[in-house]
């Protein structure tokens, strides 16, 4: 007789497998790519008006950068809960998915130093 419940299980993990294979070779694609550190911190830097880099930290920017990857980490962590909820437990999905809505607000929250230095800039 099959255990459907075991099989369940190696499929949910089948499946979080199958989704953060792509994750990890964008992951060793970015870190193989050029001076990504140099890179990232020349975008982090004010700009002067006339778009080059200043030798200041933009602290918008910076914020916007951790907002951005605390979300993006969020909703992968959430991603791979879904994908075992849904062939485990599928009746649990809505349930998480109303119950993460609401930390997606509250995470977008970090974005809104930059978007007040975007509005001033425009502003100005």
């Amino acid at each position: 007789m099959i255990d459907w419940e075991q099989v369940r299980f190696y499929g949910a993990g089948a499946a979080v497998v199958a989704f953060n294979i792509p994750i990890a070779i964008a992951a060793i694609m970015t870190a193989r790519t050029g001076d990504v550190t140099a890179q990232v911190g020349n975008a982090l830097k004010e700009k002067a008006p006339d778009g080059t880099a200043t030798d200041d930290n933009s602290y918008s920017r910076v914020t916007g950068l951790v907002g951005a990857i605390m979300m993006a980490a969020l909703f992968w962590i959430v991603s791979n809960i879904i994908i075992v909820l849904a062939i485990v437990h599928p009746a649990d999905v809505t349930t998480v998915l109303n119950s993460v809505g609401k930390l997606f607000l509250v995470g977008a929250a970090l974005f809104l130093p930059y978007a007040f230095n975007q509005l001033k800039s425009v502003l100005q």
